[in-house]
C-alpha cells in the first residue's frame, strides 16, 4: 500500500484535520509520514513591499514555518505516538507556485500520496483566490486525499478507523 506519505498544513484548523488522517493512515499501513510547509514569500518579491525589509521578512516567514511544521509533529506525536519527517519550502511566485513546488518534493521523496484539506471555497471566493488542490492535482507524481473541512477531528478519524 502506502510507504511514504505527505500532509502538507499551513497552520489552519483544516489542515490540522488533514494531517490527523494522515497521522492515522500511516500508522495503520505502517508508511513513513512527512508534514510538508511550503512559505508563500510572494508578497515579499513585490518592490512596494516595504513594511518589513525583504530579509527579515524572509527569517519572519521562515521561522514562522518552522513553527508551524513543529506544531504538526508535536499534534502527530500526541494524537498517535507518530514520529514525522519535516520540509520546509518556499515560493516566491504564489499558490501556483507553491503547487509546484510541493508536488516537486512529493517527486523528489517518491511519496505515494498527498494528505491535503479543503478549505471549502465556492463561487467567487474560489474564482478569485483560485484552488491550491487544484493546482497540486494537476501537478502531483501521486494520488491525492482530500480531507473536507466541514468534518470534524473526531468524526474524520473515525473514518479509517479499523
Amino acid at each position: 500500500m502506502y510507504q511514504h506519505i505527505i500532509a502538507a498544513v499551513d497552520g489552519s484548523t483544516h489542515a490540522d484535520k488533514a494531517l490527523l488522517q494522515a497521522g492515522l493512515l500511516a500508522r495503520q499501513v505502517g508508511a513513513r509520514l512527512t508534514v510538508a510547509h511550503i512559505v508563500n514569500l510572494q508578497n515579499l518579491a513585490r518592490a512596494d513591499s516595504e513594511l518589513v525589509p525583504t530579509t527579515e521578512g524572509l527569517a519572519q516567514a521562515q521561522a514562522r514555518g518552522r513553527a508551524i511544521l513543529e506544531q504538526a509533529r508535536q499534534r502527530l506525536a500526541d494524537a498517535y505516538d507518530l514520529p514525522a519527517e519535516l520540509h520546509l519550502g518556499d515560493s516566491w511566485h504564489g499558490k501556483r507556485d507553491m503547487a509546484q513546488v510541493l508536488a516537486r518534493f512529493a517527486k523528489e521523496v517518491d511519496a505515494d500520496l498527498l494528505v491535503l484539506a479543503t478549505h471549502g471555497r465556492t463561487g467567487l471566493r474560489h474564482m478569485l483566490m483560485g484552488s491550491f488542490i487544484e493546482n497540486v492535482m494537476r501537478a502531483a507524481p501521486c494520488p491525492l486525499l482530500v480531507v473536507q473541512s466541514r468534518l470534524n477531528a473526531a468524526g474524520s478519524g473515525a473514518r479509517l478507523a479499523a
